[in-house]
């Protein structure tokens, strides 16, 4: 049946991949791929180093008077413990009236102290800042101690209406939770006291959103994948069938042959045009990775890598297969659009047979989405066996450890088979229709004659 389809694959491979257009847009999207993420990360080192660099600049006073005439012995050197340089030196101090912390001030002849003063209202906390005379603090100084005080937060502004530190740490204390069951209950032991119980309910939390990402991602890019090719293959077949050098190979080519070789060429063409653009997008990641742990130290890159390691996520045994089923599921996909081709005699037919090809990729896509994916709900088992759907949730399934074995295996060789049988069909209705004389026909009405056809 597949006899020979080597000789239609060469040559379909080399009028798609050897165009000059296929050749510089593939080189210029690598490079882009590999210089943007350093970029970024170049750019979020920046970032980070400017605000890192910028802080809050200090205020120039050695000594500040808190006047707070609603709580006036309120304690005010919680703010020593903040972190901001500059500030933890500075002596904070309460009186009663900004007269009273003017006087000691002019009588102590102190040129780097401020005074601040709160008043409490029923709504909200207000504050005026008072540079005294002769000081050596300027405006724009002074102004940088409301940028400090607004880092306290709600801490400041609950200590200025009366409540006490000690209070504070009694609302700021930590709630311990348990979960027994009716036995654990009476022995007072926790279903999750022990470290493997922990551990398994925190990785199968990871196991989830994992899996909610991987799907939605790979369902993302297999659909703008099966859409730029799926229709350029169907319009292809259209293009060489109408010029009739399909026709001429039919002679020493088999119809099911010529598609294979036809569909196989382009997508070979496409997946080294992928292949590339991955290769590319890891060394770009590879490289934002290093800049980033040399210059940002604390990044957490290294232990979200570890942690994938230790659920025994992305082995390598499960990423080829992942990549083999998706390759399966591109064919299968690409040999139903190219079905759209087999039946039509021109562009404008094949894009109108299409359709079929588009509603069937859409219902795939949404029902994987609306069905367990974008939810986190569980994804059903019938998923992961159907060919429509298959394709984009098994490669999850599979690399996650979350599809069992068995399961995993059907669901493979369903893929394999429904693509055997997509592009044999498309072989014979190519054969079929290459005869055919007289109006337009769709997909349908072509399976009808074909096996109507005695």
């Amino acid at each position: 049946m597949f006899k020979n389809f080597d000789k239609v694959f060469k040559f379909t491979f080399k009028n798609q991949a050897g165009t000059k257009s296929y050749k510089i847009f593939t080189a210029i999207s690598a490079v882009l791929l590999i210089v943007i993420p350093i970029i970024i990360s170049f750019v979020i080192v920046k970032t980070n180093g400017k605000d890192d660099d910028e802080g809050i600049k200090q205020c120039g006073a050695d000594k500040i008077y808190f006047v707070n005439e609603t709580n006036p012995d309120a304690d005010y050197s919680f703010l020593r413990a903040i972190d901001a340089p500059g500030y933890e030196n500075i002596t904070y101090q309460t009186r009663t009236s900004v007269e009273d912390a003017l006087s000691e001030i002019h009588d102590n002849g102190e040129t780097t102290s401020l005074i601040y003063e709160i008043t409490v209202n029923e709504d909200s906390v207000n504050s005026r800042i008072i540079i005294p005379e002769n000081s050596e603090i300027i405006e724009d100084q002074a102004e940088n101690l409301n940028e400090f005080i607004d880092k306290a937060g709600l801490v400041f502004t609950s200590i200025s209406m009366g409540v006490s530190v000690t209070d504070l740490n009694k609302v700021n204390l930590p709630v311990n939770n348990n979960v027994y069951d009716v036995s654990g209950y009476d022995s007072g032991k926790d279903l999750f006291q022990d470290d493997a119980a922990a551990m398994e309910k925190s990785n199968q939390e990871i196991l989830s959103v994992f899996r909610m990402i991987f799907v939605m991602l790979n369902t993302f890019v297999l659909y703008m994948i099966l859409i730029l090719y799926g229709s350029g293959i169907a319009q292809n077949i259209v293009m060489e069938k109408s010029s009739k050098l399909m026709d001429t190979m039919l002679v020493s080519v088999k119809p099911e042959a010529l598609i294979l070789g036809k569909l196989l060429g382009m997508l070979a063409a496409a997946f080294l045009q992928i292949a590339i653009w991955i290769l590319s997008l890891v060394l770009g990641v590879v490289g934002c990775v290093a800049v980033l742990k040399t210059f940002v130290p604390n990044l957490p890159i290294s232990e979200f890598m570890k942690s994938l390691g230790d659920l025994g996520l992305f082995t390598v045994p499960s990423c080829i297969m992942a990549v083999l089923i998706v390759i399966l599921g591109i064919v299968f996909y690409t040999a139903i659009a190219s079905l759209a081709g087999a039946v039509s005699s021109n562009k404008e037919e094949a894009a109108s047979n299409q359709g079929i090809f588009i509603m069937l990729l859409l219902a795939a896509f949404y029902l994987v989405l609306f069905g367990g994916a974008m939810s986190g709900k569980d994804i059903p088992m019938w998923q992961y066996l159907v060919p429509f759907t298959s394709v984009m949730v098994l490669p999850a399934g599979v690399c996650l450890s979350i599809v069992p074995t068995g399961i995993a295996i059907i669901g493979v060789l369903i893929l394999l088979l429904s693509a055997v049988l997509m592009v044999a069909l498309a072989g014979r209705l190519y054969k079929m229709m290459s005869l055919y004389k007289g109006n337009k026909v769709n997909i349908f009405k072509a399976l009808k004659m074909m096996f109507s056809k005695n």
